[in-house]
């Protein structure tokens, strides 16, 4: 039994640790926008919860200063700005895989204007969306879990009252049976009693029985 939950307790762990956060250069089919492919930063979610990652990531592409398009877990952002790369414009195609039953990832691509952002030429730039979307990754799969926390925290509150509950039925199906013993001993007393009383009776029945044999015998007596 130990080793089974240290075996549990060391996969647990391995898990957790090939949950880290990674931002790898795809290249990437978008519908949205111009549409083929193009070469773009992937991004994993660990946990993520899908609604949570895109009400951030809606969030985070709102900061880019730009128009935002949406269209089936794809967005668009033309003409953005970044304070970092001071007044030069940007398009930026994203995409959302995964769902709520499956690993979620976030990917971008970045159009500076003629050509698609490229590590070997475009290291500044790919520096500056490389640290945003790692950061983007950590505050969803960190509220992810919050949610999940919660979530869970939710359950076991139910199962805590549910238990109570429980209790509390079994607590007072014992005071019904001391009450119902209380009244079992007094009806047996009861009966005690009134078997006590029984014998007194037949006595005083006897009694009466030889009495009315007493004068029963009178008539007998008057007529001799």
């Amino acid at each position: 039994m130990k080793y089974f939950v240290f075996s549990n307790l060391f996969f647990f762990s391995f898990a957790l640790m090939a949950q880290k956060i990674t931002v790898s250069d795809a290249s990437t089919d978008f519908a949205i926008g111009i549409a083929g492919v193009k070469p773009s930063l992937q991004v994993n979610v660990p946990f993520g919860d899908i609604d949570i990652v895109e009400k951030l990531l809606k969030k985070e592409l709102k900061d880019f200063n730009g128009k935002l398009d949406d269209k089936k877990n794809e967005y668009f952002v033309s003409l953005g700005e970044l304070k970092e790369l001071g007044k030069k414009q940007f398009d930026v195609y994203v995409k959302i895989l995964g769902s709520k039953d499956s690993p979620i990832s976030v990917i971008w691509a970045v159009d500076l204007g003629g050509a698609y952002m490229d590590k070997s030429v475009h290291a500044e730039q790919y520096g500056v969306f490389k640290k945003r979307l790692e950061k983007f990754a950590v505050l969803a799969s960190e509220t992810s879990i919050e949610k999940q926390i919660e979530d869970e925290k939710s359950i076991l509150g139910e199962l805590e009252r549910e238990k109570e509950k429980l209790i509390k039925e079994q607590n007072d199906a014992k005071s019904d049976i001391e009450d119902l013993k209380k009244k079992i001993a007094e009806k047996e007393g009861d009966i005690q009693k009134s078997k006590s009383k029984e014998e007194s009776k037949k006595t005083e029945i006897s009694t009466q029985e030889n009495k009315l044999k007493s004068v029963e015998k009178r008539k007998e007596q008057i007529k001799n």
